[in-house]
């Protein structure tokens, strides 16, 4: 009888540690090749943003060369009611329902209202990167946000006009931590929601190197009149999303940034956040060198 020839017997297939030493080199590739395949992703989500915002800034100056230089409306309270008929017909979108004056009245033409005639398309005010996207309505805004919806059951706005630059207010500004126009001096005391390049220009220095639109606005859909809050920090609340979103506002981690477009019209992704001068917070001082 002859023996049987070694391993024979045995059942094809791994050992138990085998499998184990199969499974880690798997997580190790896992771990290599899950944050190069993110940053391809969120690489070609920033290039869109850029590319959202641009479309944002030439739609912007149009509007003002038809209008006079007259920058967009900001927190006027009459609706638009041709061009929100419009924008129904172009999207579905209805006006919500109008409001009485104690809780809040109805919002008036945001930027993002009266700027559509010149994008003629919704999906650019949603950044490819938010981590909303493709929600509606409800399920876009923050808690007690919904008094101040434009249009019923829109997308995300995950691009913000950098309000302090129009503020009207003394005591608004001075919520907001401006180092300007917070002591009722005359120069200011003109500044209007709807006001123009030229007293823009002569009330703020070097007004094309200021944040004009920036990516991560968060919870307010297209249309809300009130779609940058304040913080007690001065600053507004600002997400970063590309390539990743952060943790919280302001948290300007690794891997992750937003883009910005200024005044003259270029759009610069940075990953950490823009300084005081570039919102316009201290426009009294002179400005910082870059590095």
């Amino acid at each position: 009888m002859t023996n049987p020839s070694p391993g024979r017997g045995r059942t094809p297939g791994f050992t138990f540690i085998e499998l184990v030493f199969v499974i880690a080199i798997l997580a190790v590739l896992a771990a290599l090749l899950v944050p190069a395949v993110l940053g391809v992703i969120g690489a070609a989500d920033s290039l869109r943003c850029r590319s959202h915002l641009r479309q944002i800034g030439a739609a912007y100056r149009q509007y003002m060369m038809d209008w006079g230089d007259v920058w967009p409306p900001i927190l006027t309270s009459e609706a638009p009611t041709d061009l929100l008929k419009r924008i129904e017909a172009d999207t579905g979108l209805r006006a919500a329902p109008a409001r009485p004056a104690a809780d809040w009245g109805q919002p008036g033409p945001h930027w993002s209202i009266v700027l559509y005639p010149y994008i003629e398309d919704i999906r650019i005010y949603t950044c490819p990167a938010d981590p909303k996207a493709g929600l509606r309505g409800r399920d876009v805004l923050a808690p007690g946000k919904e008094h101040s919806v434009g249009l019923l059951d829109a997308p995300p706005e995950s691009y913000a006009l950098n309000v302090i630059l129009f503020r009207t207010a003394d005591d608004m500004r001075r919520q907001a931590g401006c180092l300007w126009g917070t002591k009722g001096d005359a120069d200011f005391s003109g500044l209007q929601s709807c006001t123009t390049r030229a007293e823009q220009e002569r009330m703020i220095p070097s007004l094309e190197a200021r944040i004009l639109f920036f990516c991560g606005a968060s919870g307010q859909t297209v249309g809300s009149q009130f779609n940058v809050p304040f913080r007690a920090s001065g600053l507004v609340e600002r997400w970063d999303w590309h390539p990743r979103r952060a943790s919280a506002a302001f948290a300007d981690e690794p891997g992750s940034g937003s883009n910005y477009l200024f005044g003259d019209g270029h759009v610069e992704y940075r990953d950490t956040l823009p300084g005081l001068w570039e919102w316009g917070y201290d426009i009294g001082r002179p400005r910082p060198n870059r590095p």
